[in-house]
């Protein structure tokens, strides 16, 4: 049976005869959505998530966890894990990347500021909330798997320079050793925390594309939201919410600006490798134009006397 059959015995089967269906979006994975529009009915999104390369569990598994603990999480209206399928509730087309944009400066100043403190009180009540124990783990071995892909796919198909054997190893220990520094909290981290994944539901924030999820460093959704692939944050507004979240926390501060430092590096370096792969293996190269941005967060986080090593290292790699 084709694809679109499924999702038409899917709609069916969940009493849904009479509506105009309109895709409206995919990301960087296998998964697509669509907009389900019925007369004199609140809308509703499918998530269509084919189950060769993905797995609606976690999703379902997530948002059952978020929603429990009073997040804002979309309500999940009906389920085929079996054909990967999901409907949920809408939460609109106002994302944080839509509310901040064509603002004034001054206006974007002041909107930015406000919405991003919203995202980080989320993360301040995320990392309160008791973490479920069969969770993966972000550990030394799932930080390093993803780091490797700058190794795999950017250096030998976009700079065409493969990294030596030598050097492979030393990126590798360099990298275990900064792993090393981390702190061993277990937080329930969303792993794709920003502006495209935010939305703005009535006063609330409302959250998408948590499937992802593990437990680990407090810092990393931080880093995923203050350091976006594909919108700028003022520098005055990354400023305020570390400070923002620091205050508002128990938590030592000198061994979180650790992390936070590790896990830009470690997030920017493996977002470079995945956007490369994007490029290459699935032919979505309009994500190569992100690479400028990943590479000035890496270069500018090199210069933290934490990374003297590696920042070597990359140089050798060619970026200076």
């Amino acid at each position: 049976m084709t694809r679109e059959n499924l999702v038409k015995n899917f709609l069916t089967n969940n009493k849904l005869t009479n509506y105009q269906i309109k895709k409206i979006a995919g990301d960087a994975s296998f998964r697509s959505y669509y907009r389900i529009f019925q007369n004199n009915e609140k809308d509703l999104i499918l998530m269509d998530a084919p189950p060769l390369h993905e797995d609606v569990r976690p999703f379902i598994k997530i948002d059952e966890i978020l929603r429990k603990n009073n997040f804002l999480a979309p309500k999940i209206l009906a389920s085929d894990a079996e054909n990967g399928f999901l409907l949920l509730e809408d939460f609109g087309d106002l994302s944080y990347s839509k509310a901040l944009r064509n603002l004034s400066n001054q206006d974007l100043a002041i909107k930015e500021l406000e919405l991003y403190k919203k995202a980080c009180d989320v993360l301040i009540n995320l990392h309160q909330i008791q973490t479920p124990q069969d969770i993966p783990l972000y550990d030394d071995k799932l930080l390093m798997n993803e780091v490797m892909l700058f190794i795999d796919w950017y250096l030998p198909h976009i700079l065409k320079k493969p990294a030596t054997n030598d050097q492979i190893k030393q990126f590798q220990k360099l990298f275990s050793d900064l792993f090393k520094k981390l702190s061993q909290d277990q937080k329930l981290v969303l792993r794709d925390y920003h502006a495209d994944n935010l939305f703005v539901v009535n006063n609330e924030v409302g959250l998408l594309d948590f499937q992802d999820a593990v437990l680990g460093s407090s810092a990393y959704d931080l880093v995923s939201l203050l350091e976006d692939a594909r919108r700028d944050v003022k520098k005055e507004t990354v400023e305020k919410i570390i400070d923002y979240y620091l205050n508002e926390i128990n938590i030592n501060k000198c061994q979180f600006l650790t992390d936070y430092a590790i896990l830009s590096l470690q997030r920017n370096v493996k977002i470079i490798g995945i956007f490369s792969r994007l490029a290459i293996r699935d032919k979505k190269e309009s994500y190569l134009n992100f690479l400028p941005k990943m590479f000035n967060y890496v270069t500018i986080r090199l210069q933290d006397s934490l990374f003297v090593d590696i920042r070597e290292l990359f140089n050798n790699f060619g970026l200076k």
